[in-house]
């Protein structure tokens, strides 16, 4: 018989006192995109589910416009996670719930057809059909209300590569977002201070509150799994501070099936710390979306702080990669220069609002990295491979072309002491092929794959139901089980995976 010890609603440190105890059919650790659409595919079908997020709720009225606020509460280790190997890049993820959602730029794209194929065939994923996943995606796109933004609220950095894109006669179109009352004020790295943008908290939760099988326990850091006989019994944790992160108490969660929805940093590192699985493959097969980007100088005001963060892309996917906009924040642009501290940065700085900025994101093809547990946290190792070097250089080069097209007097690419491009004719001259991939100043965007999904237990860390290896009880659903990268941004078939895994929890 279920149990009904689950109480509705969303509570956070305050409600618990020193110690809380939980029980649910179906205990979720992770409340973000992977995380809250199982619990409303499973909450639909009459389970109880209990979530724990680490992070605390928000409301739009709560973010505050400053990168401190921001990377203090909404960021994973602040901000300041990254992978080493032959390259350094930055790693963020976000933290509460809602997960990166909260900080992300809200863009949709549907899982390619051949991704899909290819997982199914060369991995053995046999629930990850076409059609299962056009019909989750369908429901995905209504729910978060996906939409296009007009020009008017794209502004002119989004515009401009536009239109030097269709000069050049390349494929590309604004993307479609889930911020069906994006007001283009820029910040969605912030938090979406209007609530234009649909997160996950604000969509899918909504839905599963509303059956009233719902708990979401904010504040939570589940730590431990208790076993026994080839089934998990029960998690364990610590209460946290919101602000402070001060331990205020323990948690403890009975259910009947656990299901890990961490991210694919946080859930291989709980599995491995509780010697659940083995390394093998958990923890391995790290892939990223390595990025890279590039700055432009335009004859008119551009203002890049303005309009939709990241609203225009151009279709390079066969090529290996995509081209997009994207803006941050000035004091964003500031830290990311890549020219040298001082006269030359400055200049760049006051002559802000003439910048556009886009760059290039890789579907990395012979790039991997590994998480690995030490005393001090995650370990994140990457090593970029030589042909994703290449495919970022030659859509750094494309970046290059569509600015200038689209009328750049100078073109700077994140090359490290690369200088400045100002003709065309000069761009492979300055972004060489064989650049040590040392030159390229990168980030990271969409770990996946640290608990890939497979056809049998040797190839993987968990089943096509998502059910991990050895364990009768125990499930993955957040972009971890990716077998590979996408080579597009994973939020949509996130949301997909944890339909498909809450489907077959429920049954």
């Amino acid at each position: 018989m279920p149990v009904r010890d689950v109480k509705p609603g969303r509570h956070a440190s305050p409600d618990y006192g020193g110690e809380l105890v939980v029980h649910a059919d179906v205990a979720i650790v992770g409340a973000g995109a992977g995380g809250c659409a199982a619990a409303a595919a499973m909450a639909e079908k009459g389970l109880t589910v209990a979530l724990f997020e680490e992070g605390r709720h928000w409301r739009p009225s709560e973010f505050r416009q400053g990168s401190a606020f921001a990377l203090k509460h909404l960021y994973q280790d602040r901000g300041m996670r990254s992978m080493r190997g032959n390259v350094l890049m930055a790693l963020p993820g976000g933290r509460g719930v809602g997960g990166s959602t909260l900080i992300n730029s809200a863009i949709c794209f549907r899982c390619p057809d051949e991704i899909l194929d290819q997982w199914r065939e060369q991995h053995g994923c046999s629930t990850v059909t076409r059609e299962r996943f056009g019909a989750y995606f369908d429901r995905i796109w209504e729910t978060i209300g996906v939409t296009v933004q007009s020009a008017e609220v794209q502004r002119l950095n989004n515009i401009v590569f536009k239109e030097g894109a269709e000069r050049l006669g390349l494929q590309g179109s604004f993307m479609a977002r889930s911020a069906p009352g994006c007001v283009g004020c820029g910040i969605c790295q912030y938090g979406c201070p209007t609530g234009g943008k649909a997160s996950i908290d604000r969509t899918f939760l909504v839905e599963a509150l509303a059956t009233g099988t719902v708990g979401v326990y904010a504040d939570c850091r589940i730590r431990e799994a208790r076993t026994r006989a080839g089934r998990v019994t029960e998690l364990a944790g610590q209460i946290l501070h919101p602000e402070t992160q001060a331990v205020l108490g323990t948690v403890t969660v009975r259910a009947d099936t656990f299901l890990l929805s961490a991210g694919p940093i946080g859930t291989p590192s709980f599995l491995l710390s509780n010697r659940l699985v083995d390394d093998d493959h958990c923890g391995r097969h790290l892939v990223v979306h390595p990025t890279v980007g590039a700055l432009a100088r335009m004859p008119f005001e551009v203002r890049p702080w303005h309009g939709v963060t990241q609203g225009y892309y151009v279709d390079m996917w066969e090529q290996g990669y995509l081209l997009q906009t994207y803006t941050v924040t000035p004091d964003q642009y500031f830290a990311l220069m890549p020219t040298p501290v001082g006269e030359e940065t400055m200049r760049w700085m006051a002559d802000l609002r003439h910048l556009a900025s886009a760059g290039a994101l890789v579907h990395d093809e012979d790039s991997e990295g590994r998480v690995q547990i030490t005393p001090l946290g995650p370990d994140i190792s990457y090593h970029l491979g030589e042909g994703d070097k290449r495919r970022l250089i030659e859509g750094l080069r494309k970046t290059g072309e569509v600015f200038f097209a689209a009328g750049a007097t100078a073109f700077l690419p994140f090359r490290i002491g690369g200088g400045v491009v100002h003709r065309p004719d000069d761009i492979a001259d300055h972004l060489s092929l064989d650049l040590p991939a040392t030159d390229l100043q990168l980030y990271a965007s969409h770990p996946m794959g640290t608990c890939r999904m497979s056809g049998r237990a040797e190839d993987g860390v968990v089943d096509p139901e998502g059910r991990v290896w050895g364990w009768d009880n125990l499930r993955v659903a957040d972009a971890s089980v990716f077998p590979s990268s996408l080579g597009v941004n994973p939020q949509v078939t996130t949301m997909a995976m944890g339909l498909l895994v809450g489907e077959r929890i429920a049954g």
